[in-house]
């Protein structure tokens, strides 16, 4: 057995385990030492060697037989040790740092970056404290974790096994949010399930590694971030913890790299999640055999394999929680009883973890979704709690369900596999049985899908055809050969493979072809029958209609007009067009139509899009006698000639939802209907010279929205304009015209100019020029205290509290600030903040801001006038008008410290520091509320050369120092005019700033 020493196990963070070897050195006496397991870089190999040896059992390294057997090594002296072996190579003397304590499979990838987290302890329950200091002991011991100093921190969460011991957890939740992702490698368990079950192994073991994720040490450099605190230590892992989110990857990833170097016979199959290991095959030996060779290959690396873990080879073995007979899946007797005596759920959580344990196990329940629909109604957000007698029931029939259908399989090998899909409302469904001719009925699976929005509106050729599509994807990935018969609702698979084309009135036309396409691929693949139908309404309510026939039954009367060329007969020739504008929060179309041979125009007017108005133009025509119609809209064109018929047969509706503008197109039909009708389709805003476009151009100017109004007086449209002017809060010209002419009125840009121009408030405000070149304002020019404030909104800032945004207010003359965190900028927070903050504040007889809604609302205004308050609004963009509520906005950041968490908490503070921070004429509080606040400190005659700061040699003032707080000073010599040296009590000089020093009182 190999040796090394204490010192070289020290230098390596070798950490002896539990076991104890005796033994006896050569002076006759019996020993203990502990031992550790290590790996080994041997010269001229590339493979770690890993051993067991004893620590400190001598005061050299020695290299036992157990390693040495086999290997020859040749000295540099010519000589050839060899130990019960042949060959020859280099030697090269067994250094200190060749050994690494590992104890594990492979050192850990680097693991993706994380950002610091640092969350505290929470409380935990009083039996835990006990049960977890002899882990953490334990797991020291063992140099699992080790003490650290770490700026990461996640609290301990520990859990109860049902031994009654407790496991060390840590809660990494908020960490594992804030790392980045790493590829996935762990398989899906249904996946994994649905794959054993195929295989239907006769023949199964069952292996499980203890502490996995402890086998895989970390790099140095990733230790920190697993850092938690027990009882005032803070601690991290070594090891791949639990709770990380990426620790199974890793973990799964490690073990799978060994298990692949492990060969194993022709037949054998090895399945792996994790840490769970399952062996499957055709005999007891071989699955034996592959399981011993596992077994010592595992535990040869240093892993535990605990005999209680480990099961077969037998015909029935217990794997990711489902119990395996024979190849059959069935859920174990033990969790079908805790489901069946389970209480009905009290609230949403518990109806969370009901819905979870039967989801797991859905494979079990025939239409899972359809029958569960109600249960996960309860879970909606907005949805109130109220468990009736219509959830228990539903509860009820999944769990009876789940006991009828307790085992699935196992899938024979030749056997027919029958398929039953179908849909309802709400979802479709599929169910896979297997029967004779050689082996029993029995199920192989259940599976259900809900249908999301916008598949609950497809017709019933478009759920039958999803529905068929699901199932057979489903029977594809268990099947083996075997072959399929398929039973639904109708029948579906003959339509496909004849080649019949979906019929008129489906809108999932891109959909079905790719469904068509799949159903024709799977045909050569996977040999599929279509059986007997499972008669229904549906059923015969298809063959009744013809669904399946094309074309449509009705065909519309409307024909296609034939394109307009040079020379062609004009007479009956009609264009039309449309556009819209919107006007109080609604559209309104003009549609023109124009006869080309005769000049005359038709005209009207009304509510709705551009759209609605192009349909109305082609109505115009074809009311006066228009035998060809040319419109640059495709879904008129296309409505009028192709579906129209259609939407009449089947009573104006598509997929249940009425067609839009059904009055207008009943009215075109009855036209098309007595007599000859022709619809033709141009290209909009073509600007080449054929006849058509010219003539579509000429419709187009037509409808534009300037020819809307007459303009009778110039007068009533200048008034509307200063109205506008005002409602927008001042802004120029540009946007004043912009505004005027969505809403379609005939204004030009001088005339808005003019009304800028004639505004007195803009005149004044802006000096009859542009913000920019304006002088400064003078803002506290003829104010007195307390007469006016400035108020503006930060934000939105990182969530705090449910917070996003702060109401900043400054007084202009004092300085004096006031600041509320709110959820929202809205007028009736506004509202409330200016409230509260003159309840105990004089009223201002003027208060200026940005015209942002927030302060524009009538809620706002109106409070303002019951309060006799004016209201000035500052011109946007111009921050010279809102300099003093701006600047005080960057210190109210950067005191409450904003850009961290928690800052609505820390906004009180700010606001304190802000009222009492000093300048050479005070702070804000004192010049608020103290006349003589100029007074207070004292004063001297100053003296040329001094520096003007009112302040003298040997002056004694109180001095509030940085993390000390107010000491007794005297100053002595003024260093520049911010900054003078003083002394202390102690004659100790200090360099202190002039915005330290209290005055007194």
């Amino acid at each position: 057995m190999s040796v090394i020493t204490k010192e070289t196990a020290e230098c390596l963070n070798v950490k002896p385990g539990r076991r104890k070897v005796k033994f006896t050195g050569i002076d006759g006496i019996e020993k203990e030492c502990p031992t550790a397991k290590i790996a080994l870089w041997l010269p001229g190999e590339r493979k770690l060697t890993r051993t067991e040896v004893l620590v400190g059992a001598a005061n050299t390294n020695i290299l036992g037989f157990d390693v040495l057997y086999g290997r020859v090594w040749k000295l540099p002296d010519g000589s050839v040790w060899s130990f019960a072996g042949r060959g020859d190579g280099e030697i090269a003397w067994l250094e200190e740092d060749e050994t690494k304590a590992i104890n594990l499979l492979e050192m850990s990838i680097p693991l993706p970056p994380s950002r610091i987290t640092n969350v505290k302890q929470y409380p935990l329950p009083a039996a835990a404290h006990s049960g977890i200091d002899g882990v953490v002991t334990d797991l020291e011991e063992r140099g699992i974790i080790t003490r650290t100093h770490s700026p990461y921190n996640s609290p301990v969460w520990p859990v109860k096994k049902p031994n009654g011991q407790w496991r060390l957890t840590i809660d990494y939740r908020r960490l594992n949010a804030n790392t980045a992702p790493l590829t996935a490698a762990v398989p899906n368990i249904a996946e994994l399930v649905t794959q054993i079950q195929g295989a239907s192994h006769p023949w199964m073991a069952t292996l499980d590694v203890k502490d996995m994720f402890f086998m895989i040490p970390l790099q140095e450099h990733d230790k920190a971030q697993f850092a938690f605190t027990w009882k005032g230590i803070q601690y991290t892992f070594n090891r791949l913890p639990q709770g990380y989110k990426h620790s199974p990857t890793i973990a799964h990833n490690a073990l799978a790299k060994v298990l692949s170097e492990i060969p194993s016979p022709q037949g054998i199959t090895i399945y792996q999640y994790i840490d769970d290991i399952l062996i499957g095959g055709e005999n007891p030996e071989e699955v034996g055999h592959t399981m011993e060779g596992i077994q010592e290959k595992l535990i040869t690396l240093g892993l535990d394999i605990p005999p209680s873990k480990c099961q077969g080879p037998a015909q029935e073995v217990k794997f990711l929680g489902v119990w395996w007979i024979k190849g059959a899946a069935s859920i174990p007797p033990n969790t079908l009883e805790k489901i069946e005596h389970g209480q009905n759920p009290s609230s949403i959580k518990e109806l969370q973890q009901v819905l979870g344990t039967l989801g797991y196990w859905r494979k079990h329940i025939p239409v899972f979704s359809i029958i569960a629909r109600p249960l996960y109604n309860l879970l909606r957000k907005g949805k109130s709690w109220e468990w009736t007698k219509q959830h228990e029931n539903t509860l009820e029939l999944l769990i009876r369900e789940l006991r009828l259908f307790q085992q699935l399989g196992p899938l024979h090998p030749t056997d027919p596999i029958h398929v039953e899909w179908g849909f309802s409302e709400h979802g479709s469904h599929c169910n896979l049985w297997q029967k004779g001719p050689e082996g029993p009925e029995r199920p192989l699976e259940f599976s259900s899908h809900s249908f999301n929005d916008t598949e609950m509106r497809y017709s019933d050729l478009e759920k039958g055809l999803l529905s068929l599509v699901r199932a057979v994807k489903r029977v594809e990935q268990i099947r083996k050969g075997q072959s399929v018969i398929i039973r639904g609702p109708f029948r579906l698979l003959d339509i496909v493979r004849k080649g019949t084309a979906p019929p008129a009135g489906i809108a999932q036309k891109p959909a079905v072809r790719k469904w068509y396409a799949y159903l024709e691929s799977i045909n050569d693949i996977m040999p599929i029958t279509e059986g007997s139908i499972k008669v229904s309404k549906l059923q015969k309510d298809i063959d009744s209609t013809l669904l399946f026939q094309t074309p449509p039954s009705k065909p519309s009367p409307i024909q296609e007009a034939p394109p307009l060329k040079e020379g062609s007969d004009l007479k009956g020739v009609w264009f039309t067009d449309a556009s819209s504008y919107r006007q109080n929060n609604e559209w309104n179309y003009k549609a023109v139509a124009l006869e080309v041979a005769t000049g005359e125009k038709l005209s009207e007017t009304g509510k709705g899009s551009a759209q609605v108005g192009e349909l109305r133009a082609v109505l115009l025509a074809a009311r006066h006698g228009a035998s060809h119609i040319y419109t640059d809209s495709y879904a008129v064109f296309k409505g009028a000639t192709e579906w129209v018929g259609h939407w009449a047969v089947n009573d104006w509706q598509v997929n249940r939802v009425p067609v839009w503008q059904t009055d207008s197109w009943k009215q075109l039909l009855e036209i098309a209907e007595q007599r000859l009708l022709h619809i033709g389709w141009v290209k909009g805003h073509d600007r080449s010279a054929s006849i058509a476009a010219q003539f579509n151009q000429q419709v187009d100017s037509l409808t534009r929205l300037q020819k809307i109004d007459v303009v009778s007086n110039e007068h009533e449209w200048e008034r509307l304009l200063e109205w506008l002017h005002i409602k927008r809060g001042h802004t120029g010209r540009a946007d004043l015209y912009r505004e005027g002419i969505a809403r379609g009125w005939p204004i030009s840009v001088k005339l808005c100019e003019q009304v800028v121009t004639a505004c007195s408030q803009c005149r004044l405000r802006l000096n009859k020029d542009h913000p920019s070149k304006a002088p400064p304002l003078h803002i506290r020019d003829k104010k007195t205290l307390w007469h006016t404030w400035q108020i503006d909104y930060i934000g939105p800032l990182r969530p705090s509290g449910g917070k996003k945004y702060i109401l900043v207010g400054v007084e202009v003359i004092s300085g004096v600030t006031m600041a509320t965190a709110v959820t929202a900028a809205t007028g009736e927070n506004t509202v409330h903040s200016l409230k509260e903050w003159f309840s105990t504040l004089p009223l201002p007889e003027e208060i200026q801001s940005d015209n942002g809604s927030h302060f524009s609302a009538t809620v706002v205004q109106d409070w303002a006038k019951e309060e006799g308050i004016r209201w000035v609004f500052h011109t946007p963009y111009y921050p010279q008008a809102n300099g003093i509520v701006e600047r005080t906005n960057g210190l109210v950041k950067r005191f409450a410290k904003t850009h961290e968490s928690g800052w609505h908490l820390r906004l009180c503070s700010a606001i304190y520091q802000l009222n009492n921070r000093w300048s050479g004429d005070g702070c804000p509080k004192m010049k608020a509320f103290c006349a003589s606040a100029t007074t207070l400190v004292p004063k001297a005659d100053v003296k040329p050369g001094e520096y003007p700061t009112g302040f003298y040699a040997g002056q004694p003032v109180l001095v509030k120092m940085p993390h000390i707080g107010p000491v007794a000073m005297v100053l002595t010599t003024p260093k520049n005019p911010y900054a003078w040296e003083a002394k202390d009590s102690s004659e100790k000089l200090h360099r202190i700033s002039t915005r330290w020093i209290v005055p007194t009182f």
